[in-house]
């Protein structure tokens, strides 16, 4: 995506992990705090990501043997 700014954005939410924002023509701005890393999407796709993520650590609590998992 371009660099362009889209002007002063809405802080939706924020921990020690991470900040959540909205920009005025929409995208969500997810910034992963400890990297840097900031991540542009739609709010479907928020709510898609965040899904997954809930999904993981469901099983994450529930995984006596994490690494046994395979990945294709």
């Amino acid at each position: 995506m371009a660099g362009k700014s889209c002007g002063e954005h809405l802080e939706l939410e924020r921990n020690a992990a991470v900040r959540v924002t909205r920009c005025p023509c929409g995208t969500v701005h997810v910034t992963l705090l400890a990297s840097g890393v900031t991540v542009r999407m739609t709010s479907e796709s928020l709510r898609g990501v965040a899904g997954g993520l809930r999904g993981a650590l469901e099983k994450l609590d529930d995984a006596p043997q994490l690494g046994r998992v395979t990945i294709n």
